[in-house]
């Protein structure tokens, strides 16, 4: 019967400690991503992408800078602490809608793996050529990408009336 119930205990004991290691890896992945999590929404007669980050950001540049299929931007990781940071790509989708394109955001680290000396980069592919503004988040932890939303008798070469709203964002 000792037996038994010691058997049962140590059973136990390593499904708990099991548990608590598969916890703290899943929580080290998570935490080792660059991408956090990317919105959308809505703002006059602007749709928004907003990337968050896991860490601070400070946006470098993008090309082309103002309309095409493929967008790259670049920008460095402020505070940089390596042994957190992932050297991995990372993707993240956002579905097309009536007024925003079909989209896939990837993060690209550096070739050389160097975050101090080389910038990361953002590739966002859209499911067409569209118009679009990138800016610096006010939070620096996100890159924010607006899109003119155009009706769909004008779509080839029509362009919102105006700017997204610039309060609260750093000028470019």
């Amino acid at each position: 019967m000792k037996k038994t119930l010691l058997g049962i205990s140590l059973l136990w004991l390593a499904l708990v400690a099991g548990n608590i290691a598969h916890a703290g890896n899943n929580a080290y992945a998570q935490d080792n991503t660059i991408l956090d999590d990317v919105d959308t929404s809505v703002e006059g007669d602007w749709a928004r992408i907003r990337i968050r980050f896991s860490l601070p950001v400070n946006y470098l540049r993008h090309s082309p800078q103002e309309r095409g299929q493929l967008l790259q931007i670049f920008f460095n990781i402020a505070f940089l602490q390596a042994q957190n940071v992932s050297l991995q790509e990372e993707v993240r989708n956002v579905r097309a809608t009536p007024v925003m394109p079909g989209t896939i955001i990837t993060y690209e680290p550096p070739l050389s793996h160097n975050l101090q000396r080389e910038p990361s980069s953002l590739k966002v592919q859209f499911d067409h050529v569209v118009n679009y503004e990138v800016r610096m988040g006010d939070d620096r932890r996100s890159l924010v990408i607006y899109l003119p939303i155009v009706p769909a008798e004008t779509k080839p070469n029509g362009a919102a009336k105006s700017k997204p709203d610039k309060t609260n964002t750093p000028e470019k």
